[in-house]
C-alpha cells in the first residue's frame, strides 16, 4: 500500500499542477479547491514509504493507511476525469455549446474534490491522534541493493566453518602455484544469492599469499546493477595505480587501463557477475595485455563461467547445522559462555534459516538486541511473519522486516535472494502481475498494462513503452519474474506460485483474482480478474471504483447488458479475452478514462461506433476475432492509439487514417488492400513506431519512397505475404506478382536500429538486397532473424556476418538443398581473427524437406577463426534428406543442447565433445551415438535402428521409447556404467512427448 501511496500521490500532484495551468480550469468555481487539494497531497508524499509494513502489524494505523488508500485513488480519478473532460471541451468546435454541456460535469466534480479535501483534513487528524510518529515523520532510509561496491575487506565474523577456510587455502594454492602464464586463468566461485560467495572471495582476495604473488596490480570489482562501463573502467584505473579523468570517454579509459596494466602480473576479482559481457566485450581485451592474469569470479550463473572459459569452479554450499549456530552466535553478538544459554533456541532458529548465511545474519541483527533466552523464545515461535501472512509465503527472513524498508524484502528474499531495493513503479508492476492467472504466460506486452494503468514513470525522451519494458526485464533479472528459457530475448515469463501468492495478500483490498476457491469481492474493490474456474462472473455494474477489469476464457458472459458500462466510469483497462462475445454494447462509449481494451478471441462481429468516444484509448486489441469484418470509421478519430493489433480477423481493408496515429508504438498485423483504405506510404509518418508487422504484402503496392529507412525508433519489423504452410499447398504467384512484392521488400528497408526481422511466405528468388548485400553494415543491431517459407531462394543470406545475431530461425525453406560457407558469408572480420556468429545462441531449421548437405567449413577464410562460440541449442526438425552432420561440428565447443526430429538420412551422432543433453526422435535410419564424451541425458524416441552406444561416458540418465533395439543399445554399456544409470524403457508413446526434460531448452 505505501507503494501505491508513493505511485498516486506523486502522480496527482503532478497532474494537478498541470491542471491548474489550463485555461479552462481558470473559468472554474472550484479552483481553490484544486489548490487545497495540491497542499494536502504534499503532505502524503512524504509519509514514510514503508509505512505500509508498520500499519499492517498495528491495526488502527492499518484502518487510518486503508483510508488513505482510498482517497488516493479517488483523487487521481478525480484528476484524471477532469483531463478528459478537457481534452473533449479543447475538440469541440463550438464553445460556448461546450461550456454550456460542461456544467454538470463540473458541478458533480466540484462537489467530488471538496468532499475528497474534508476527508483528507479528517485523516490527518486521525493521524496525529493515533499513528505513530515513525510513519508521519520524514524518512531517512538508506536503500539496500541499489549500489553493490563492496569492500574487498573481509568482516571475520562470517568467516564461519571449515569448509570456507579450506576452500581458501585451496584455491589460493591453486592460483599461485600454477606458474607464470601467458594465457588468462578464470577461477569461479558459484552460488545462490545470499550463500557467502563474496566472503569466500574476499579471503583469497587478502591472503597474503596472493598479496605478494600480485603485489604490483590488485584489482576488485563489485559489478553493481547501475555501474556504467566508463565507470567500471575509472575504478580498474584507479585499483590499478592509476588517474582517471572524469571527462575521458570509454576509448581513453580503456587506453588509460592498458597503460597501467601492460606488462604486469595481475589478479582481478570479479564479483558479482550477472552477465559475461562485461569481461567479453569489455575487459578481457586490456587484460590480454598482461604477462600473468588471474581472474576471480562470483556469480549466480554457471554459464557465465562456461562463457568465461573457467578452469575451475568451486561451489559454495548452505552451512552445515553447527556452522551456522556459530554465525548466528557470532552474529548476534554472544559470548562463548552464553552459548549454553542460547544454543538451543538458536539451533532451532537457524533451521528455519535453512543454511543461508544472508538469513542467518539479518535474523542475528535482530537478536542483537534481545538479552534473555525468553525474549529469543518469542522471536522463534511468534515473530516471523506479519500475523495474517498466508502460511505458504512466510520465511527465515520475515523476521526483519522494519528493518528492510518497504519491499517485504524478507519473504521475498526466501522466496527469491536477489530481491533487493525496487522503485516505487517497480514494485507496483509486480503486484499488479500478481492479478493474472497461475502460470499465464507473461509477455512482455504486459508493459502496455502498466502505462494504462499509471504505473510507468516517463523518462527524459524516451519513449514510455520503452521504459516499461525496461521495468519488465528488471523483474526477470531480480527473479520476481522467471523467463521461459525457449523464449532467448526473455520475451515471456512466469511468475512463482509463491511469489504471485504474496502479491495477492498484499493488495487483497483492493485487488482480486477470482477462481473456484476465491470467489468474494470486497467492497471496494480496484481490479478485478476472473478465471474460468468461477461459475458465474459476479455483478459488476455497481462496482463503482473498479479500475480494472480482466476475464480470462470464460464464456459465462456471452451476452451482458447493454448500459453495464455505463456506471464504471473509472474503468481504465478491459480485458476480455475468449469471453465468448457476440457484440459489445454501445455503452462501451461511457469509459471515458478507458485506455486499453482487449477483445481478443471473441465471436464479435463488429465494433460499436461509440468507440470514437473513447479519448483517452490508447491500446486496442482484436486478435482472433475472426468474424470481425469491418472496423468502424470513428476509431480513427482516437489519435492517442499507440497500440493496436487486428490480426487473425476477418477483415478485408483497413481504414485510411492509421498514419494519423502520431504516438503509434506497436502496430500489428495491418494491411493494405488495392488503393482503398490504408496505404503503405502512411507508414512514413508513424516516426514513433518501434514494432510493426505487415501483412498480406501481395496485396499491396509498392510505397513511393523507403518508408521505413528513417524510423530509428523501429526494433521490431514482421513482414508477411499470403503463404500456404504446407508444401502441397503453397501459394502460386505469378512472375509479375513476384517482381512487385519483391520491389515491396525492398521499399520496406528497415533503419540500422531494428533487432527483430521476421520473413513470412517471401516468393522470390533472392532476399531482399538490405539482407542480402553486407547486412552488417544495413543490420549491425540486429538479434533475432527467422524466416517463413521463403519457398524460392536456394541461397541463404550471409548472416554470419551479423555481429550481435543471438537467434536464427529457418523454416520451410523447400529451395534450399545445401547450406556452407554462404551462410557464414566473411565473419565479423577483427586485426588477429575471424568470428563467424559471434553472438548466435540459438539455431533452429525446421520443415526443410529438400536439403540435403551441411557444411561448417571455414577452408574459405584465411586468418585464425572462432566458429559460433556462443551457440547453446541447436534443433533440426523435420529435415528428412539431410545425410549427415558437418564434420566441423565438434568445433563448436559451447553447443550443450540438441534436439534431432524426423532427420531419417542421418546414420550416426559422433565426436561433439561439448553437447550435454541430446534428444533423438523418428530419425529412421540413426544407428550409432558415439563420442559425446560430456553427454549426461540422452532420450531416444521411435528411432527403429538405433543400436550402438560407444564413449558415453559421463551418461547419468537414458529414456528410450518405442525403440525396438534398446536393449542391443543398452548392452553397449559396462555393467558398471549401467549400475549407475538412470535407465528408463517405454513403449506405445505414438510419437506423443512422455517424459521430463524433454524440450530442449530446459
Amino acid at each position: 500500500m505505501g507503494t501505491i501511496l508513493m505511485c498516486l500521490s506523486s502522480k496527482c500532484l503532478e497532474k494537478l499542477v498541470g491542471i491548474l495551468r489550463e485555461e479552462f480550469v481558470k473559468t472554474l468555481f472550484m479552483r481553490r479547491d484544486i489548490r487545497k487539494l495540491c497542499e494536502s497531497l504534499k503532505y502524503f508524499d512524504s509519509v514514510r514509504e514503508d509505512a505500509d509494513a508498520l500499519a499492517m502489524e498495528n491495526r488502527v494505523t492499518g484502518t487510518w493507511w486503508s483510508d488513505v488508500k482510498d482517497v488516493m485513488y479517488d483523487v487521481e480519478d478525480i484528476v484524471d476525469l477532469l483531463r478528459a473532460h478537457s481534452y473533449k471541451q479543447r475538440c469541440c468546435d463550438c464553445v460556448l455549446f461546450s461550456r454550456l454541456a460542461q456544467l454538470p460535469f463540473d458541478y458533480k466534480i466540484a462537489r467530488r474534490i471538496k468532499d475528497v479535501n474534508e476527508r483528507l483534513v479528517q485523516i490527518k487528524m486521525n493521524s496525529e491522534m493515533f499513528i505513530p510518529l515513525a510513519i508521519r515523520g520524514p524518512q531517512c532510509l538508506q536503500r539496500n541493493g541499489v549500489c553493490r561496491y563492496v569492500a574487498a575487506s573481509v568482516d571475520e565474523l562470517d568467516v564461519i566453518g571449515r569448509e570456507i577456510k579450506e576452500a581458501t587455502d585451496d584455491m589460493v594454492e591453486m592460483i599461485v602455484g600454477c606458474g607464470h602464464r601467458s594465457t588468462i586463468s578464470v577461477y569461479g566461485i558459484l552460488g545462490m544469492g545470499g550463500i557467502g560467495k563474496t566472503t569466500l572471495a574476499q579471503k583469497i582476495y587478502n591472503d597474503r599469499r596472493i598479496r605478494e604473488r600480485f603485489h604490483h596490480v590488485l584489482i576488485w570489482l563489485s559489478i553493481s546493477e547501475s555501474i556504467s562501463e566508463t565507470d567500471l573502467l575509472k575504478e580498474a584505473i584507479e585499483k590499478a595505480g592509476g588517474q582517471s579523468d572524469q571527462r575521458k570517454s570509454k576509448d581513453q579509459l580503456l587506453q588509460a587501463l592498458l597503460n597501467c596494466i601492460t606488462g604486469q602480473s595481475i589478479f582481478l576479482v570479479l564479483d558479482n557477475m550477472t552477465s559475461s559481457h562485461i569481461w567479453i566485450d569489455l575487459l578481457r581485451s586490456p587484460i590480454e595485455r598482461c604477462v600473468d592474469t588471474h581472474v576471480l569470479v562470483t556469480t549466480r550463473s554457471r554459464e557465465i563461467l562456461s562463457q568465461m572459459n573457467a578452469v575451475h569452479i568451486h561451489e559454495v554450499h548452505k552451512l552445515k547445522e553447527h556452522d551456522a549456530l556459530e554465525l548466528l552466535m557470532k552474529r548476534s553478538f554472544r559470548a562463548e559462555d552464553e552459548i549454553n544459554v542460547f544454543g538451543d533456541i538458536g539451533s532451532q532458529i537457524v533451521k528455519k534459516c535453512d543454511g543461508l548465511p544472508l538469513a542467518i545474519k539479518v535474523v542475528a541483527g535482530v537478536l542483537s538486541s534481545k538479552t534473555s533466552k525468553e525474549e529469543w523464545v518469542r522471536v522463534l515461535e511468534s515473530r516471523w511473519c506479519i500475523e495474517g501472512l498466508p502460511q505458504e509465503i512466510q520465511g527465515p527472513l520475515y523476521l526483519s522486516y522494519t528493518d528492510l524498508s518497504s519491499q517485504l524484502k524478507s519473504c521475498f528474499l526466501w522466496c527469491a535472494l536477489s530481491y533487493t531495493d525496487l522503485s516505487s513503479q517497480l514494485k507496483s508492476c509486480f503486484l499488479w502481475c500478481a492479478l493474472l492467472p497461475q502460470n499465464f504466460h507473461i509477455h512482455r506486452d504486459v508493459s502496455y498494462w502498466w502505462i494504462a494503468e499509471g504505473i510507468v514513470k516517463k523518462e527524459g525522451n524516451r519513449p514510455i513503452q520503452e521504459v516499461a519494458e525496461d521495468y519488465y526485464h528488471e523483474l526477470i533479472r531480480r527473479n520476481l519474474l522467471q523467463a521461459r528459457p525457449e523464449y532467448i530475448d526473455e520475451g515471456i515469463s512466469t511468475m512463482h506460485d509463491l511469489l504471485r501468492l504474496l502479491g495477492q495478500y498484499l493488495t487483497r483490498d483492493e485487488a482480486v483474482f477470482m477462481n473456484e476457491e476465491n470467489d468474494e469481492m470486497p467492497p471496494n474493490v480496484r481490479r478485478l480478474a476472473v478465471g474460468n474456474a468461477v461459475e458465474e462472473i459476479p455483478a459488476i455494474q455497481d462496482q463503482k471504483n473498479l479500475r480494472c477489469l480482466l476475464v480470462f476464457h470464460h464464456d459465462a458472459c456471452r451476452s451482458v447488458k447493454r448500459d453495464i458500462y455505463k456506471k464504471l466510469e473509472h474503468l481504465r483497462i478491459l480485458i476480455l479475452v475468449g469471453a465468448g462475445f457476440q457484440s459489445i454494447p454501445e455503452s462501451v462509449g461511457y469509459l471515458v478514462l478507458l485506455r486499453l481494451l482487449n477483445v481478443n478471441f471473441n465471436e464479435i462481429k463488429q465494433l460499436p461506433g461509440s468507440i470514437g468516444n473513447l479519448t483517452s484509448l490508447e491500446c486496442l486489441s482484436v486478435f482472433g476475432c475472426t468474424q470481425l469484418a469491418s472496423l468502424p470509421a470513428s476509431l480513427m478519430r482516437l489519435t492517442k492509439i499507440s497500440f493496436l493489433r487486428i490480426g487473425n480477423t476477418a477483415l478485408t481493408e483497413v481504414p485510411k487514417g492509421i498514419g494519423n496515429f502520431q504516438r503509434m508504438d506497436n502496430l500489428r498485423s495491418v494491411f493494405q488492400n488495392g488503393i482503398r483504405g490504408f496505404t503503405l506510404d502512411e507508414l512514413g509518418t508513424l516516426s514513433k513506431i518501434r514494432r510493426l508487422w505487415v501483412i498480406k504484402l501481395e496485396k499491396a503496392l509498392p510505397p513511393s519512397i523507403p518508408v521505413l529507412l528513417n524510423k530509428n525508433h523501429l526494433k521490431e519489423l514482421g513482414l508477411r505475404c499470403t503463404m500456404g504452410k504446407e508444401v502441397d499447398s503453397r501459394t502460386s504467384y505469378e512472375d509479375s506478382e513476384v517482381k512487385k512484392i519483391e520491389e515491396i521488400y525492398n521499399k520496406l528497408c528497415p533503419s540500422q536500429n531494428v533487432k527483430y526481422i521476421f520473413m513470412d511466405g517471401f516468393p522470390g528468388d533472392v532476399f531482399p538486397k538490405w539482407l542480402s548485400l553486407e547486412p552488417q553494415d544495413t543490420l549491425p543491431n540486429l538479434a533475432h532473424l527467422h524466416f517463413y517459407h521463403c519457398i524460392s531462394c536456394p541461397v541463404l543470406l550471409p548472416a554470419g556476418q551479423l555481429p550481435v545475431l543471438q537467434v536464427l530461425h529457418v523454416e520451410g525453406a523447400d529451395a534450399v538443398v545445401s547450406i556452407g560457407h554462404e551462410l557464414f558469408g566473411k565473419g565479423v572480420m577483427s586485426p588477429t581473427h575471424t568470428t563467424i556468429f559471434p553472438k548466435l545462441e540459438l539455431f533452429e531449421i525446421i520443415d526443410m524437406y529438400n536439403w540435403q548437405n551441411w557444411s561448417v567449413s571455414t577452408e574459405t577464410i584465411s586468418q585464425s577463426v572462432f566458429l559460433v562460440p556462443c551457440l547453446k541449442y541447436l534443433l533440426l526438425i523435420n529435415c528428412p534428406k539431410l545425410r549427415a552432420l558437418p564434420e566441423d561440428l565438434h568445433r563448436i565447443v559451447s553447443l550443450r543442447r540438441v534436439h534431432l526430429e524426423g532427420v531419417h538420412g542421418l546414420q550416426e551422432i559422433v565426436y561433439h565433445p561439448g553437447i550435454v543433453w541430446l534428444k533423438v526422435k523418428n530419425n529412421r535410419s540413426l544407428r550409432r551415438i558415439s563420442n559425446l564424451c560430456k553427454l549426461q541425458l540422452l532420450l531416444a524416441q521411435d528411432c527403429p535402428e538405433l543400436q550402438q552406444a560407444e564413449e558415453l561416458s559421463s551418461l547419468k540418465t537414458l529414456y528410450m521409447v518405442d525403440c525396438p533395439m534398446e536393449q542391443m543399445f543398452w548392452d553397449c554399456f559396462s555393467k558398471e556404467q549401467q549400475s549407475m544409470l538412470t535407465y528408463v524403457v517405454t513403449t506405445g508413446a505414438y510419437g506423443q512427448d512422455i517424459y521430463p526434460l524433454e524440450s530442449v531448452f530446459y
